[in-house]
């Protein structure tokens, strides 16, 4: 199902009421604020929120099916044998092509920890998610990886210098050895400038491994209709990764970024057996205390019987 744009032309959300100007004004201020890291808790960041590199990198021994979170949208998926990695920022340094919010924390692992990487998949082309830099120190290293993105933003691919690189349309499925990777909506788009005007596509991807089935949800609103559909005609779900973080100020945001409660809502209408809350505690992006969003997810799905929040660098072994 292909959505309109989030947003479509408008400068706030419309459940918002703010006046045209004073939502202008606002998301200025916002991205200033963001430009200048003014949003930064290293405090919170240093008190646990990152796994020591010992341990990051001992989880990486894990065999079998499992999940690190690397930081923000940034997931290692090991699944059937494949491995797969979503929205990579890992290489480091300023990049003018693909400027960075200011981190809260150094993450504990590092490209070359990681094992051989099969596919690379691409939510939408913010800077935060398409990240230029990682994705040709990737290439680099592995050169028989292939990567999807969203269609028209397959030339960062092919710079990138990828072999393989696709960018099906909404509803299309990529088939890449045992793994079956189906672009569906998602409440987003892409804004790869600097004054954040709406530019391209964003997606949430459904990736099948024989005995799997996992969503990659990189960034999104909430929206009952498009989730809802993706539920009963894709779902149950045995793992969704949703995001829950940068979810304020809402009457500036609320149309790009879910909320930890919209982020429950969205594990309920996938039926997902597991859902990981990622997109947050990572950049800098928004004024909400650092772990307001994994604590309210975690309230919001009943604790831990359905939701789960890892620190950056953990791996989570999927059971059968």
């Amino acid at each position: 199902m292909r959505l309109p744009h989030a947003g479509g032309g408008r400068s706030c959300p419309a459940a918002s009421g703010l006046p045209l100007g004073l939502c202008s004004a606002g998301l200025a201020l916002h991205h200033l604020n963001i430009a200048a890291g003014l949003y930064v808790h290293r405090a919170e960041a240093d008190d646990g929120l990152v796994l020591p590199r010992q341990q990051a990198l001992a989880g990486l021994g894990i065999r079998g099916d499992s999940v690190t979170w690397l930081g923000h949208s940034s997931v290692l998926l090991r699944l059937g044998g494949m491995t797969i990695l979503t929205d990579p920022v890992l290489a480091g340094g300023f990049s003018l092509e693909s400027p960075l919010p200011h981190r809260h924390a150094a993450p504990p692992l590092a490209l070359d920890d990681l094992p051989p990487i099969d596919i690379v998949v691409i939510s939408h082309g913010d800077y935060d998610h398409l990240h230029t830099p990682s994705l040709k120190a990737i290439a680099a290293r592995f050169p028989k990886a292939r990567i999807l993105l969203p269609d028209g933003l397959e030339k960062y691919g092919e710079e990138a210098g990828f072999a393989a690189v696709d960018h099906p349309v909404v509803g299309e499925t990529v088939v890449a050895g045992r793994a079956r990777l189906t672009a569906l909506a998602a409440v987003h788009g892409t804004r790869r400038n600097l004054l954040a005007k709406l530019d391209g596509e964003a997606y949430s991807w459904d990736i099948r491994i024989p005995g799997r089935a996992a969503l990659f949800v990189g960034d999104s609103a909430h929206d009952g209709a498009v989730f809802g559909e993706i539920g009963r005609t894709r779902g149950p779900y045995d793992l969704a990764l949703v995001p829950i973080g940068a979810f304020e100020p809402s009457p500036l945001v609320a149309d790009m970024h879910s909320t930890p409660e919209d982020a429950a809502l969205i594990l309920a209408e996938l039926r997902a057996k597991l859902g990981i809350g990622i997109h947050w505690g990572t950049f800098a992006l928004s004024p909400e205390p650092l772990r307001a969003p994994a604590d309210r997810f975690l309230a919001a799905s009943d604790g831990h019987r359905r939701a789960r929040v890892l620190r950056i660098g953990e791996t989570l072994a999927l059971g059968h």
